[in-house]
């Protein structure tokens, strides 16, 4: 078949008397032959065109997956590293409560108290015609207490107040010591700073006078409020006041201030 185009021609250019002009027949064959070459050529350049793009893919891949390890890290994901590397919150940090810890408070005080007797008992002072006063006012003999203590929860702990006079009342000379069990709310338990209120059964011993007709034995409510800075979580500073109602001796209201502090473990 590609003997047959140059055959026309030739026969073409021939009948023409050798002046060179194609006839119809050889236009028709060079039709031809461009219309049957066009489609392998439009083939070549699609294979050619085909190769250039996998190879640049398989160019391109390995650079993207060497460069992919070093890319930094967006702001959502953190190296392992610099995670070990942080410094991490100890729990004294953290929290600062008393819960499980056992401890021991000491703390001085004083205050003012008034005394109502129930019938003519000499409270400690005379009115003007030398009989005993139907109410009695004077300073609350200063005392030191210690007060252990155990954390059942973060808020409430358990406490035991043991109190020694370091004075005598005027209405006797002897000194007296107490005892007050109860418990303890903080409020704000993780923070440095927290507020505090117990509540108390209050039991006093104290020698009287003979014949003063007092009982040595009194039962009374307590009931403290006041504020504790934690400097550590094992060791506190406080300061309170605190109002005692007694009942039994005589019906009673005592007021006292204290500060002091606590050692925990």
């Amino acid at each position: 078949m590609r003997y047959i185009p140059a055959i026309l021609l030739e026969h073409d250019s021939n009948s023409l008397g050798g002046q060179g002009a194609p006839s119809t027949g050889a236009k028709r064959v060079r039709r031809q032959m461009s219309s049957k070459t066009r489609p392998r050529r439009y083939h070549r350049v699609a294979q050619q065109t085909l190769k250039c793009v996998v190879s640049t893919v398989l160019l391109a891949c390995p650079l993207q997956a060497v460069a992919t390890p070093s890319a930094e890290p967006t702001p959502h994901e953190e190296p392992a590293a610099a995670a070990e590397n942080r410094p991490k919150a100890s729990a004294e940090e953290e929290s600062l409560d008393h819960r499980f810890q056992v401890g021991l408070g000491a703390r001085i005080g004083s205050g003012f108290r008034v005394v109502f007797p129930y019938s003519n008992e000499f409270c400690g002072q005379l009115d003007g015609n030398g009989d005993s006063k139907q109410v009695c006012t004077d300073r609350y003999p200063m005392w030191i207490e210690l007060s252990p203590s155990f954390g059942l929860t973060e808020s409430l702990e358990l406490l035991v107040d043991f109190r020694i006079f370091l004075e005598s009342p005027e209405f006797t000379s002897a000194t007296g010591v107490g005892f007050a069990p109860g418990i303890k709310y903080y409020t704000d338990p993780r923070g440095s700073l927290k507020f505090f209120l117990t509540g108390q059964a209050m039991f006093e011993l104290q020698d009287q006078r003979e014949g003063s007709g007092l009982d040595n034995f009194d039962i009374g409510l307590r009931s403290a409020f006041g504020f504790q800075i934690d400097l550590l979580r094992y060791i506190g500073l406080y300061a309170q006041a605190g109002l005692v109602v007694g009942f039994k001796r005589w019906f009673s209201f005592i007021a006292d201030l204290a500060g002091g502090v606590q050692v925990r473990y």
